[in-house]
């Protein structure tokens, strides 16, 4: 156990690092974890069943009170949230709290099209929040004095305030570069020496061409440790990226609805293949079900996650449901033995991304795995449009090593192998990928659908 303490804005207490708990009475036994984080979801359910205005006419409260019974509840979506809070501004009337208690106030990017949900933490929230964040960050080696880049912007989206401040909460000295152009990152990174790089996938690749590029390899640089999120990613590409970096690679999965899951200590290769994001066990109740059914899948299936966020008063939720992807991992499954259930690392997708391409439904994982299976592959961008004759085409832009031709043909023929797609391959210049990605913590699609219909 780790007692962190300081004159900060959360104070965290004392850390469990086996179980990723912040409190002596959190069980251990994973039987008894799923019964306590049941019971609470479940008084969570009855209090805003009775009383939250935005619950109260929909959960139906049956009289039993185990899992079953807690997924007759329903869920509820983005778009309930989004209505809500455009029917009773500015925080929707799921939103409770007194406006003088209300400490951060947060939004989703809006990205999806269906606009801007917005969600009010307090006090409380905020501590719930940024213990959450802290377990993942302190299960990555960061301690007090760690040196961190963090080159997600600060704005009115959770990633980067939630990050900064449990970064600081922790004791770590944080340099705050979002807003910074690449350039100057790369200059701030040899100038401060930060052991930990937090961004995208696709950024800090970004930033290693940068690096490269100013004279300045990134595995000669002081970092050791990176940190992503927000994107999937292939085996093949993390072993790349560590050995661009010369360090060990962490994920976290997050959205602005509290669902959260980080990385285990020794970073997210296990053995020969991508580990487990472990959901900390104070954060919530998390289910993985069938979208068609409804029912819960079993592990190592796929199906979409719902949280029921715990330390979520100001703005609470039952049974929300992410839109994401994922595959279930019971707990025990990983190679850490840590009694927490998660979801593969490296595989989480959105439902709506699925791409229909020439009659077949493909996920954009599927050319990921694909492509970066050929390993002199570093990186990669994909479209689907229709030309002018009517014929949908598919092209592949590669940068790679080794003979153009020879590298061109591997990605197609391992596309076509496993997806049963041919495809156009385009080899580009080393960086040329790289540079086309945005500043910031923007979500980058390798594969783009440009077919309208």
């Amino acid at each position: 156990m780790t007692t962190l303490t300081g004159d900060r804005e959360v104070r965290l207490g004392v850390f469990d690092e086996w179980m990723g708990a912040w409190s002596p009475s959190t069980p251990r036994d994973q039987g008894e974890l799923t019964a306590w984080q049941l019971d609470r979801a479940w008084s969570q359910a009855v209090t805003l069943g009775r009383g939250n205005p935005f619950y109260r006419d929909r959960l139906k409260l049956p009289t039993e009170r185990d899992s079953g019974a807690f997924r007759t509840l329903g869920v509820t979506t983005k778009q309930d949230v989004v209505e809500d809070c455009a029917e009773n501004p500015p925080y929707g009337s799921r939103t409770i709290a007194e406006a003088a208690d209300i400490r951060m106030v947060v939004h989703t990017s809006g990205s999806s099209g269906q606009g801007m949900a917005v969600y009010a933490l307090d006090s409380a929230d905020l501590e719930a929040i940024v213990r959450t964040e802290a377990v993942g960050f302190l299960w990555a080696g960061i301690r007090e004095g760690t040196r961190v880049l963090l080159t997600i912007p600060i704005g009115m989206t959770a990633a980067g305030l939630w990050y900064s401040a449990a970064l600081r909460a922790i004791g770590a000295n944080v340099f705050s570069v979002g807003p910074y152009p690449t350039e100057r990152k790369v200059e701030l990174l040899r100038q401060f020496q930060p052991e930990v790089v937090v961004g995208t996938p696709t950024y800090v690749q970004r930033l290693a061409v940068a690096c490269e590029e100013a004279g300045f390899p990134p595995v000669s640089s002081s970092v050791k440790t990176l940190i992503v999120a927000g994107q999937a990613f292939s085996l093949p590409w993390v072993r790349a990226i560590e050995a661009r970096w010369g360090a060990t690679l962490y994920e976290q999965y997050g959205c602005t609805e509290r669902a959260i899951a980080w990385t285990c200590p020794g970073g997210v290769i296990k053995g020969d293949s991508l580990g487990v994001l472990h959901f900390p066990p104070e954060a919530g109740y998390y289910e993985v079900i069938d979208p068609d059914s409804g029912e819960p899948v079993g592990p190592g299936e796929t199906g979409e996650l719902i949280i029921t966020p715990f330390g979520a008063d100001a703005s609470p939720l039952v049974r929300y449901a992410t839109g994401d992807r994922v595959r279930w991992i019971a707990s025990g499954a990983c190679s850490c033995g840590r009694p927490l259930a998660g979801i593969a690392a490296g595989e989480v997708e959105r439902y709506d991304d699925m791409m229909k391409i020439r009659g077949v439904n493909v996920w954009p994982a599927s050319f990921d795995q694909a492509v970066f299976a050929v390993e002199t592959v570093s990186d990669y961008r994909g479209r689907v449009w229709v030309d002018d004759d009517g014929t949908e085409r598919v092209e592949i832009r590669v940068e790679g090593v080794g003979h153009p031709n020879a590298l061109a043909g591997a990605v197609s023929g391992s596309v076509h192998r496993a997806t049963g797609l041919r495809v156009e391959v385009k080899i580009e210049p080393a960086g040329t990928l790289a540079r086309e990605v945005p500043e910031g913590f923007v979500k980058i699609k390798r594969f783009q659908v440009e077919i309208l219909r």
